[in-house]
């Protein structure tokens, strides 16, 4: 598998590390890729309201070693997506929603195969071995990126696997002081920065439990201190500027997970069909509209 599977995403997934100035070269560079490839270094300097030195700092720091690289490899990707009509657009507009529609569908399946390329066989074996072997998993998070935690503990909870997570990062770092050293800690990070986080891995590293970090940024201080990283890559800075984050990458790695899981663990698909036993009747009496 290759590291990444484009410049622009190796590009977002340096962006949380950028500084203030570094980011504007940045955004100036997802939201003007098409064009990227014919401009030097003082116009891209021009366009994001930086300077020639800024944006040399920038290339250096996504670990290309000048802008001429960073342009070629640009250039030998697929940059925009066209509608039937053969129509580049490099943003969503209600002008043109034929190709804006094609244009976020790319950029998702980019997203999706980018994270794809980053998931390694070593990381697969290892998380599923420490999610098989736990006593009890503790799910951490912060702001909407609970939702994935709430999601995959009760998948979890479906094949017998006891998972928790709590409601609020509060009520996490209440459990993690509970933590032992059979348990596991699985967080949820796009960011890779929190200081509620860290207050959490703290507390499983005083009491020795394994962690799984989940992040779009594998080198914050957060994630190098965790067991195993598991990076996805996404494209939220494209199309919603960052602010809004969709989590679909972080969905399809739990996902991901959680079928090898099915296949890997024998008695998964028996205590599947308790559950089911146990809460179907609840479908049973549901009435059926005609």
């Amino acid at each position: 598998m290759v590291e990444w599977r484009s410049a622009i995403d190796k590009v977002l997934a340096h962006y949380e590390s950028l500084s203030e100035t570094e980011r504007k070269v940045a955004d100036f560079i997802v939201q003007h890729t098409a064009d990227v490839t014919r401009l030097s270094v003082r116009e891209i300097a021009q366009g994001s309201g930086t300077s020639s030195a800024t944006v040399s700092r920038f290339v250096r720091h996504i670990g290309f070693e000048s802008f001429s690289d960073l342009r070629l490899a640009i250039a030998s990707e697929q940059t925009g997506t066209a509608a039937e009509t053969g129509e580049n657009v490099s943003e969503v507009s209600m002008d043109n929603i034929e190709a804006s529609v094609s244009y976020v569908l790319e950029n998702r399946i980019q997203e999706l195969a980018g994270t794809a390329a980053r998931l390694k066989e070593a990381q697969i074996c290892q998380v599923v071995n420490l999610i098989m072997e736990s006593d009890t998993i503790l799910f951490a998070a912060v702001g909407n990126s609970i939702p994935v935690c709430s999601n995959f503990s009760f998948k979890l909870g479906q094949i017998g696997i006891r998972a928790h997570c709590p409601a609020t990062t509060e009520e996490m770092i209440l459990s993690s002081l509970s933590l032992r050293r059979s348990d596991l800690l699985f967080v949820v990070s796009a960011s890779g920065y929190s200081r509620r986080l860290e207050t959490i891995v703290d507390n499983a590293e005083d009491s020795g439990t394994p962690i799984v970090f989940l992040t779009s940024n594998p080198g914050s201080e957060l994630a190098q201190r965790s067991n195993v990283q598991l990076t996805s890559v996404t494209r939220d800075q494209i199309l919603t500027g960052g602010q809004f984050s969709t989590h679909m990458a972080e969905d399809f790695l739990v996902e991901t997970i959680f079928i090898f899981l099915l296949t890997t663990w024998k008695s998964a698909r028996g205590l599947a069909r308790l559950e089911q036993k146990s809460l179907g009747r609840d479908k049973e009496s549901t009435p059926t509209l005609c």
